[in-house]
């Protein structure tokens, strides 16, 4: 496991001398250099997620402006990247209208700092995944569970895909930083990949929007227009698949709350077949 000491080490080692002011968990920390300036150092689980994050932020990223974090510096070998530290923190609870319009607002810049490229993978992709998660989750389910899973899944087999781009894969109120004055930012790239930026929206749909459409509402006014009906339709089918894998982690990790919002989000699935 990382410590703080770990980060502090190879911080040193890229930017001089510095000190850690706080640790936001075992992989992160925030630190100060003797100039003053305010950084958060990371290091990632896998190689994979490194490279992720360190392209998005090379590529992507910038297009937020002041919305996300510039990366400061990096170590390949040692998996660690450094960035800017930006106002706010992660709220637990509920969020205002006017959060969920500047995320909006964040997405769609971050989903069009690219042109929209074709996705020939994406029905492949989906047909392993499917295999994967509902093997997963076989003993998780009842009949009639297992029935509306694969309808649904059925269904995204079936549907058009539309056009891909930059995708920030775990998009979600818990990496988004909110400022005092109730500024929007977001953080977390190492998800981040080219993809079928619906499943951008299906934690939101299924998690949050379900209980409260005036944030849906708010949302979409911030991302500048509502989704299509080839955009909204994978959301929709999209759902079956973070209903597996939600209940799957939550029952390896016993946690309670993971497992509720499977559920819940398999009642949704249920409730509109």
């Amino acid at each position: 496991m990382t410590s703080s000491t770990a980060l502090h080490a190879v911080a040193a080692r890229l930017l001089g001398p510095c000190t850690v002011t706080g640790v936001l968990s075992p992989a992160v920390a925030r630190i100060t250099t003797e100039s003053g300036d305010e950084l958060v150092v990371k290091q990632h689980a896998t190689r994979s997620k490194h490279e992720r994050e360190v392209h998005a932020y090379r590529r992507w990223a910038g297009a937020l402006g002041s919305s996300a974090p510039a990366l400061k510096a990096v170590d390949d070998p040692a998996m660690v990247i450094i960035t800017s530290a930006l106002p706010g923190r992660v709220h637990s609870g509920d969020l205002p209208a006017s959060a969920h319009r500047q995320a909006g607002a964040v997405l769609r810049r971050f989903h069009d700092a690219e042109p929209p490229s074709e996705l020939p993978w994406f029905h492949d992709w989906l047909h392993d995944r499917a295999d994967h998660w509902s093997g997963q989750a076989a003993t998780l389910l009842s009949a009639a569970d297992a029935a509306v899973i694969g309808s649904h899944l059925a269904a995204l087999a079936e549907a058009k895909v539309p056009s891909g781009g930059p995708c920030h894969l775990d998009f979600q109120p818990r990496n988004w930083l909110i400022s005092r004055s109730g500024d929007v930012s977001l953080i977390d790239f190492e998800h981040a990949r080219i993809n079928l930026p619906a499943r951008d929206f299906v934690r939101l749909r299924f998690r949050i929007w379900a209980a409260r459409p005036d944030l849906r509402d708010a949302f979409l006014d911030g991302y500048g227009r509502p989704l299509t009906e080839d955009e909204d339709q994978p959301v929709w089918h999209l759902g079956a698949i973070d209903a597996l894998t939600v209940l799957v982690r939550g029952h390896e990790t016993g946690d309670p709350e993971l497992t509720a919002s499977g559920r819940a989000t398999l009642q949704q699935l249920q409730e509109q077949p």
